[in-house]
């Protein structure tokens, strides 16, 4: 189930703040495969679509309302203005291999601003993960990002694939950052309470437990549900050779990352930052590379403990 899952049922108690996000692009950019990645860690191509996709769940003290526009010519006319106009958040996607309709993509996003002069904006090159796909300075070439700058206008810039989750969850945390004003959220630090280290064929090399004993026996239910879904993951994922995913297991986020040969897995917080998360993972695996080229031993707590030491639940 995806960390992102949550749907909201009619009047439904709690005091989350409802915030709208539109989601644009041309036809084909991949708006609603990046929603259902977000929503439900779908790993499937979907089908274009004509009209307006409505999504509507909850991520930390948030209530999002997700609007995925069709981006045909006929729906950029006749629907973008109204969405946009009223969203607390804008979502750009550009099809990064489209390179033929790049000075379009430019039009419509420009058109797109026009709509709406305060939300914070999340551009998004879409399918990174082709061989075509154009690179941060081919885009800047069509994409001017100076007005932004000028009118000094929150947004990201973020090349992803929302196939494999490259960059995905880390540039959408960045949205629901800007969206918040809730300053009880821990922006900078999150609580690990345990990882997995599995090899990408799917052998599991050490899965480790943080906390005081009763914390960790209370966790080891959590952990097999865990187990099942990076298993999942690794067979998902199987044709690429890297991939991330965020899912929400219980009342945790489960972070994968899979680098060529390794998978890892980490449980943290339910209200953490998940760009923390992702990034501490992308991390171990790069302090594991340098361990085997440099033929030391490697030790995934030891790594967590000398690194990251507020990041994880403690033993005492």
């Amino acid at each position: 189930m995806s960390l992102f899952r949550r749907l909201t049922k009619a009047k439904e108690e709690g005091n989350a703040e409802k915030k709208s996000v539109a989601i644009v692009g041309l036809d084909g950019a991949g708006k609603t495969t990046i929603v259902k990645r977000i929503l439900r860690s779908e790993f499937t191509l979907t089908r274009p679509t004509f009209g307006v996709n409505i999504e509507v769940y909850k991520y930390r003290s948030l209530e999002f309302i997700v609007y995925d526009l069709g981006g045909q010519t006929p729906l950029r006319e006749s629907l973008w203005e109204k969405f946009i106009t009223s969203a607390d958040g804008l979502v750009f996607v550009l099809d990064s291999a489209d390179k033929g309709r790049f000075e379009l993509a430019s039009e419509e996003f420009n058109r797109a601003l026009s709509f709406n002069k305060t939300a914070p904006i999340l551009f998004i090159s879409n399918k990174i993960d082709l061989e075509d796909a154009a690179s941060t300075d081919e885009i800047l070439n069509i994409i001017d990002f100076g007005e932004l700058v000028r009118l000094q206008r929150k947004y990201n810039f973020t090349r992803c694939s929302a196939l494999t989750g490259a960059m995905l969850f880390e540039s959408w945390d960045w949205l629901t950052l800007e969206l918040c004003k809730d300053e009880d959220i821990p922006k900078n630090i999150v609580k690990i309470h345990g990882y997995y280290f599995f090899k990408s064929e799917g052998m599991e090399v050490e899965t480790t437990l943080f906390g005081k004993p009763k914390t960790q026996a209370k966790n080891v239910p959590l952990f097999k549900k865990g187990r099942y879904e990076i298993i999942k993951f690794i067979k998902q994922m199987a044709g690429f050779e890297t991939a991330e995913s965020l899912l929400q297991v219980d009342n945790k986020q489960l972070v994968l990352i899979k680098e060529k040969k390794n998978v890892i897995g980490i449980f943290v917080g339910e209200m953490d930052p998940a760009a923390r998360a992702v990034q501490i993972v992308k991390s171990l695996l790069d302090k594991m590379v340098r361990s085997v080229n440099n033929h030391t031993e490697v030790n995934i707590k030891n790594l967590i403990e000398k690194h990251y030491p507020l990041d994880y639940i403690k033993d005492k």
